[in-house]
């Protein structure tokens, strides 16, 4: 059976569009269904490629509000840590459902996760029904019993079951140079690389994980992880914010990916990444919301505005980070990271994509759609989302939302 979505704006054109085999199967002026298929009138509404959150932490949507306005250290140390430390494997389940109920409703097809409980957040994934990569995350807090249980934990997470290969894909991560030990990160960074996975790290996020690393292994973050063996073409590193010239040269010759986190950085005042120097210098970049606790939103437009916004001050040239560069960071090179041969709409690639409702005064008028994503949208101009070939959303409703508010409601009593 094919999903036939008639009359869609493609490129400010009208057309049919088929799906089968969750692939673009044809893109023509007209498409006649066959018997069985699954039709949809797209009528007034564009279909764009859907987006690929590559940093976020999905279960801490259950922490939003707490601990606004302080800097990094101070926030995880007094609020979030202390208040994780409560969470469960089912709290993360119903906090990661949660987060993909907002991420689903603005527009977002995958996101790449690093948190705890990774068979509650690939429980979650498989019935959302979005894309994912799952992460175990390093952090041992330099203490060697606990370094020694994160290695027995990567293991397991190794032969854990994947519910469904075909949407989520296993990562392996290092939280940051500040709280793993160089022990755990050479053995997360040998083993991503024996096992053909991606490696997902915070790194020079402030200007004191920066100051603190020079202290104490004098050199920056980038080049310690570099002495580690934990970059690489499969690195991702989140935040990047305090990076010089040494350490880009160390990135781009590792062929590293950056993904940047505009409302989290502008939050906790962390710094401003370097946009239009790092595209310059021809390094691949992805864009990210970060989690709930510190941005607070899981909104890729919100994103797209910030990151574009950013730029164009730190270059001082308005013709910085165009729209159409930043939407494009924000879905097809997420979609090239992550190894996912998707991000546009194209016969053969996979079926990612949002259907945008035209009928909104932030998509009129339509002189240019790209810049209406970018600078004017948010997520009430999303109405259909279809990841891998199936709508998950419809008329910007999910069909087990009321299910995931109660699920969260109850959560938010033991947590409290």
């Amino acid at each position: 059976m094919s999903l036939i979505l008639k009359n869609v704006i493609l490129n400010q054109k009208l057309c049919d569009i088929k799906i089968e085999k969750c692939r673009f199967a044809e893109i023509a002026p007209t498409i006649f269904p066959n018997a069985g298929d699954e039709v949809v009138d797209a009528g007034r509404k564009a279909i764009f490629p859907g987006f690929y959150n590559l940093h976020t932490h999905a279960a801490m949507s259950l922490l939003k509000g707490l601990g606004d306005d302080k800097e990094l250290f101070s926030w995880l140390s007094q609020d979030i840590w202390p208040r994780e430390a409560k969470f469960n494997a089912d709290i993360i389940y119903i906090g990661t459902k949660l987060a993909m109920l907002e991420m689903a409703k603005s527009g977002t097809v995958f996101f790449s996760d690093m948190y705890f409980e990774q068979a509650a957040i690939m429980k979650a994934v498989a019935e959302m029904g979005l894309r994912a990569a799952v992460s175990i995350v390093g952090f041992d807090m330099f203490e060697a019993q606990q370094t020694a249980q994160k290695i027995d934990a990567i293991k397991a997470f190794l032969d854990l079951e994947n519910p469904n290969p075909d949407l989520i894909q296993k990562v392996l991560a290092v939280h940051s140079v500040y709280t793993v030990s160089a022990r755990l990160i050479e053995y997360t960074a040998q083993t991503a690389h024996d096992n053909n996975m991606m490696l997902h790290i915070h790194a020079s996020e402030t200007k004191k994980e920066v100051e603190d690393c020079k202290k104490e292994h004098g050199c920056s973050p980038i080049s310690y992880l570099e002495s580690l063996g934990a970059l690489g073409p499969r690195t991702v590193l989140a935040h990047a914010v305090w990076l010089d010239d040494a350490d880009i040269d160390i990135i781009v010759k590792n062929k590293v990916k950056l993904v940047t986190n505009p409302s989290s950085n502008f939050k906790l005042a962390s710094g401003m990444f370097q946009l239009d120097k790092l595209r310059k210098a021809n390094c691949v970049i992805g864009l990210g919301t970060d989690g709930s606790a510190s941005n607070n939103s899981l909104s890729m437009f919100d994103e797209m505005k910030l990151c574009s916004l950013s730029a164009k001050i730190q270059a001082s040239d308005p013709t910085a980070a165009k729209a159409e560069d930043i939407f494009a960071i924000a879905t097809l090179n997420g979609a090239e990271i992550m190894g996912i041969d998707a991000g546009i709409i194209e016969v053969g690639k996979l079926a990612d994509c949002m259907l945008v409702n035209l009928d909104n005064p932030q998509m009129f008028p339509d002189y240019n759609p790209i810049s209406n994503l970018v600078y004017a949208a948010d997520s009430s101009i999303v109405d259909t989302l279809i990841c891998n070939g199936k709508i998950i959303m419809q008329n910007h409703q999910l069909p087990n939302e009321a299910e995931v508010w109660a699920q969260a409601k109850a959560a938010l009593k033991h947590i409290n």
